[in-house]
C-alpha cells in the first residue's frame, strides 16, 4: 500500500514579502567615479578590501557599505560619503 501524495500548503504572503525584491537607489555617482578612474568592480574591491560582488551590490543599492568599506571608498574615489551615498 502506498501513501497518498500530500498537497503542499501554499505560503500566505507576508506584507514584507511584497517588498523583498525592490532594489534601493542606484548609486550613479559611485559608478561614475569608479569608471572615471578606469577601475572595474573587481579592481576597486581589491583596493578597498572587499569582493567585486559587494561593490556591485553597493552600486546597485542592494547593500549598504560598512564603515571600513565606506571610508576606503571615500579615500580611493576622492569623494565625500554624502556624494557617493545620497540615499543613506
Amino acid at each position: 500500500m502506498t501513501k497518498p501524495k500530500s498537497k503542499k500548503k501554499r505560503k500566505k504572503p507576508v506584507p514584507s514579502d511584497e517588498f523583498r525584491n525592490i532594489k534601493g537607489a542606484i548609486r550613479e555617482r559611485m559608478i561614475a567615479e569608479r569608471k572615471a578612474r578606469k577601475l572595474t568592480q573587481a579592481q576597486l574591491g581589491k583596493i578597498v578590501g572587499c569582493s567585486a560582488v559587494m561593490i556591485g551590490a553597493i552600486e546597485s543599492g542592494r547593500s549598504n557599505p560598512g564603515l571600513e568599506v565606506s571610508l576606503q571608498l571615500e579615500f580611493v574615489l576622492e569623494t565625500s560619503f554624502f556624494e557617493l551615498f545620497p540615499d543613506l
